[in-house]
């Protein structure tokens, strides 16, 4: 499964706008949320478990609670740091300028775009709606018939179709995103009645179906998604200041709690990856390039690695309840790092809000 690759298309989609927009204000913290689950949303339990969630459907359920940290997220900005050893920090900005049901839309057109990367150039090529539901690239590719050239007098109805849609954007497109999108459905809904009544040779019997709802669920519908949330944050900003509901004092102890807990989970499961490496390689199984015992190898290094990472996350999160300010600096740092699993970014985060800083301040 790509992963760079996932940031790269992701990026491919966010420079332009960012190029377009630079005099219009398009908020920096939408495009994060956007760019953050177009490479780890659907992934982020699917790396440890075998769950309903790396699926369309099943993401888009996850994304309801999942999006609430990216919505607090739009909270903070990373910001160059005076410390020495720590050149950027998280700068608590007091105002959550994406709200949840904001979040909400960029989570999924992120994790929606995550898909697209994952049909084309994952080895299963295909499309999970849900699990053990899911549509293959070829499937797909044979709902327009043959791949071929189709010489045939119906072609002269699609190119008239397609000549006149091209002459017609010349003026629809003066009328808005409106008169647009309404020119797209029209010949959207009028070529699948000619394709699917009479035949696709109308179109020279390429596959325009497979295209046709490539384009609707990867193109559309996360561009979409992600300008209609730039724009609403753009005309309607949020000027309200997050007011605290918890006593940021008691809380800090239950944040330290789950920080504990998540050690202590990554402790044994990365001692058991460890332990039974053999049977986590078997379940993963080999490939052209490793064998089982390669791969068993691998993981036991990755789990020692994980395993010193997790008692140090343990004894930080220990160090939390003591106001250690140290411990918060590492705490930080590592549920940073766990970006890659999505809720512990909440912690880090949380560390960072000017309420709890000032705790550690003063207890130093």
């Amino acid at each position: 499964m790509p992963t760079i690759g996932h940031i790269i298309y992701g990026l491919c989609l966010i420079i332009p706008i960012l190029h377009y927009s630079k005099d219009e204000k398009f908020n920096y913290k939408v495009a994060f949320i956007f760019l953050a689950n177009n490479i780890f949303g659907p992934d982020i339990v699917f790396l440890f478990f075998i769950t309903p969630f790396h699926s369309i459907l099943g993401f888009l359920i996850l994304g309801i609670p999942y999006s609430l940290v990216f919505s607090y997220s739009s909270r903070f900005s990373l910001k160059k740091s005076d410390m020495k050893y720590f050149p950027l920090k998280f700068v608590d900005d007091g105002i959550r300028e994406v709200n949840w049901k904001n979040s909400y839309l960029l989570t999924s057109a992120g994790g929606i775009s995550h898909f697209f990367i994952d049909q084309f150039f994952h080895w299963e090529k295909s499309m999970w709606i849900w699990p053990g539901i899911s549509i293959h690239h070829d499937q797909m590719l044979s709902w327009g018939g043959p791949a071929y050239h189709t010489a045939t007098p119906l072609i002269i109805i699609g190119n008239i179709i397609v000549v006149s849609t091209i002459l017609l954007s010349l003026f629809i497109f003066t009328k808005g995103s409106k008169m647009s999108f309404l020119m797209l459905i029209s010949i959207t809904f009028l070529s699948i009645f000619l394709m699917l009544g009479i035949t696709t040779n109308i179109y020279m019997g390429e596959r325009e179906l497979a295209v046709i709802v490539f384009s609707y669920l990867y193109i559309l519908i996360p561009l979409y998604l992600l300008m209609h949330v730039a724009k609403e944050v753009r005309d309607h900003p949020n000027q309200t200041p997050d007011i605290p509901k918890f006593n940021r004092n008691s809380l800090l102890y239950v944040v330290a709690s789950i920080s504990v807990l998540i050690s202590i989970f990554f402790i044994v499961y990365s001692f058991f990856a460890i332990t039974y490496a053999h049977i986590f390689a078997k379940m993963l199984g080999s490939s052209p390039t490793q064998s089982v015992n390669d791969v068993a190898y691998n993981i036991v290094l990755i789990g020692y690695f994980v395993l010193v990472l997790s008692i140090i996350l343990l004894i930080s999160s220990l160090g939390l309840f003591f106001k250690i300010q140290i411990c918060r600096y590492i705490v930080i740092l590592l549920c940073s790092y766990l970006l890659i699993i999505g809720f512990p970014f909440a912690i880090a985060l949380f560390l960072c809000e000017n309420d709890v800083r000032v705790l550690f301040r003063s207890n130093g």
